[in-house]
């Protein structure tokens, strides 16, 4: 297929006047800022960056580097990638400056309005969530390259890209500068720039697709060997079906920025940055997981970006923005790509339900369900990663895509069983995007999620968001089998079961939990200290041993202390289980379940 070049900006001329009217009514009461990024040798990973900022007040003038980037939620040392750093005045005078933080810097600026800071941004790790620049292309992550004055966040922004000599092409989701000039592209706020990675090189840009009129585009590096039509047509589907679930498209023009071979994607306000190399035509499941992949980073320019909670923006750039949400904004868009997929026909129901069991039985194997609720994770995934940590030998972490995406199913079956299928989970998030981010034009509390569910539903929730905020046990034949789904049975194995999770500490061997419904659940607790098992002691390793070469049926004896007491216990041993949570149809449905189970992976009619 023919190669095409991108252009810059991504159409939308009316809209990129708009957009600058309001930026240049704002530059007139705040400091003007510009950058310029180039990359003289991109051998060396050296992005060079001149940021100029015009009207700055006082005598001394601070900039910091973000230590997070919108999407990623980590920290990272963007700072620790600077090196040369000046700072001179508008006439090209050096600025005495001091680094006085670790992701700071202040420069003694005394009567000059106009500091200028030049820097070179060492861009060696391809990653989505970081800089990367080699012979062939450059990602710019704006977060990882561009200062800003605290305090001026709000203010506008131009970047003007010079390409090294040989590239041709720049992607963004940027609009470009009403001057026409050749990669130079402005944006109304520092929000809106730290949202925008640019992508440069020789690059290729696949035929364009509309939807509802609107222009979206896939641009990338060395995108591999595809049937680009299929793709494309498939793309365009997908992408429709998540613009019926809200039934509007919220910005003039989006782009897909294809940044090479990889793993990881992330989502902006309206673009998306991604991973990616094709090799070809693989097989379904192959086609499948890319097309969910984009579906997922998609769809978060509804669920994120505009249908968000009120920690994810405006953005706090020096610390964790932290939020018991991520398992609706994560999770749901989880379950989002499934349905995404199969109402444009590209995912079968029984592979939807194929898909969820997965993340059902990763939820369900993980000792951490017994530790960490969704919203703990959601909390805590600054501190241990999106899908959890391993620390130790007891995994107490879980993944809020995983879990996330089954509290989705669940509350969707839910209210689609209160209202008679007449609303369902697409009812909530249609109603928070037009209450809150276009009305209210804010994100909303966990109280207002909540009450925006129990409105749809008509019914209060307090099972479902239980299931959010602790470590209950879910009950999925009931919410299966409101969508006239259940789980296959569990089979029977030969090797002994307890259902105690213990570990060492220190000497002592502790119960750390205990699997519900188990033997351990009838006699043991969470820190109870096993004295011996048997009339021995014995360590983590030793008690995983006696279970490996015991029986269903015996009883090991155990002498326990458990707040201070001693008490004596008998363990009967049981038979595993081995449970593939694989959800089926039922044999016979009602009508209602029947008509739910039929409406939910539909094409959506509006």
């Amino acid at each position: 297929m023919e190669k095409r070049r991108a252009f810059p900006g991504r159409l939308a001329v009316a809209a990129a006047l708009a957009v600058t009217a309001l930026a240049a009514s704002a530059a007139e009461r705040s400091p003007r800022v510009a950058f310029t990024v180039s990359a003289a040798d991109p051998a060396a990973h050296l992005f060079h960056v001149v940021m100029r900022c015009d009207g700055l007040p006082g005598d001394r003038a601070e900039f910091r580097m973000p230590v997070w980037t919108p999407g990623y939620y980590g920290l990272f040392d963007f700072a620790g990638n600077v090196r040369a750093f000046t700072a001179l005045d508008g006439r090209g005078q050096p600025l005495a400056w001091e680094k006085t933080g670790a992701s700071s810097w202040t420069v003694q600026k005394g009567s000059a309005s106009l500091v200028e800071l030049r820097y070179d941004v060492l861009a060696r790790q391809p990653f989505v969530a970081n800089a990367y620049l080699d012979e062939a292309r450059g990602y710019v992550l704006p977060g990882a390259l561009f200062l800003y004055p605290p305090g001026g966040l709000r203010q506008p922004v131009t970047v003007k890209v010079t390409l090294p000599a040989g590239w041709s092409d720049v992607a963004t989701g940027l609009d470009p500068a009403p001057s026409g000039e050749p990669h130079r592209f402005v944006a109304p706020d520092f929000d809106v720039l730290y949202d925008s990675p640019i992508l440069m090189g020789n690059l290729e840009s696949l035929p364009p697709f509309y939807v509802r009129g609107v222009r979206h585009d896939f641009i990338g590096h060395d995108l591999g060997d595809f049937d680009r039509r299929a793709f494309v047509e498939d793309l365009k589907a997908v992408v429709q079906a998540g613009v019926d679930i809200i039934g509007e498209v919220p910005y003039s023009h989006y782009v897909f920025l294809g940044i090479g071979p990889g793993r990881g994607g992330i989502e902006h306000l309206n673009s998306a940055a991604v991973s990616f190399g094709g090799k070809g035509e693989a097989d379904r499941a192959a086609r499948q997981r890319e097309l969910s992949f984009l579906a997922h980073e998609y769809f978060h320019n509804f669920n994120v970006k505009r249908i968000r909670p009120v920690a994810l923006g405006p953005f706090d750039y020096d610390r964790p923005n932290e939020t018991n949400m991520l398992w609706v904004s994560e999770g749901f868009t989880v379950y989002y790509e499934y349905l995404m997929l199969a109402r444009s026909g590209r995912m079968s129901q029984d592979e939807v339900l194929a898909a969820l069991s997965r993340d059902i039985a990763a939820f369900e194997n993980s000792p951490g369900r017994l530790f960490q609720s969704a919203t703990g994770s959601s909390r805590e995934t600054w501190r241990q990663g999106p899908f959890g940590r391993q620390e130790g030998r007891v995994r107490r972490t879980i993944s809020y895509y995983e879990k996330g995406a089954v509290l989705g199913m669940l509350l969707d079956f839910r209210i689609r069983h209160e209202t008679r299928n007449r609303r369902s989970l697409d009812t909530v998030m249609r109603e928070l995007y037009r209450k809150y981010y276009k009305g209210l034009r804010r994100g909303w509390t966990d109280g207002e999620f909540r009450e925006a569910c129990e409105r749809v539903a008509g019914a209060r929730l307090d099972e479902n968001f239980e299931y959010a905020s602790t470590t209950r046990e879910i009950d999925y034949a009931t919410y299966l089998a409101y969508a006239g789904l259940e789980l296959e049975p569990p089979v029977e194995l030969p090797e002994a079961f307890a259902g105690a999770i213990v570990e060492d500490r220190g000497d002592a061997l502790a119960v750390a939990a205990v699997e519900p419904h188990s033997p351990a659940a009838a006699v043991l607790a969470a820190d109870d200290v096993i004295a011996e098992i048997d009339g021995a002691r014995v360590d983590a390793s030793g008690f995983d041993a006696l279970l490996a070469n015991a029986h269903p049926g015996d009883v090991i004896r155990l002498r326990v202390e458990r707040k201070g007491a001693g008490l004596e216990v008998a363990l009967p041993l049981a038979h595993r289980a081995q449970r593939t949570f694989r959800i089926r149809p039922m044999a016979k449905p009602s009508s209602r379940q029947a008509a739910i189970l039929g409406a939910w992976t539909a094409p959506t009619v509006r």
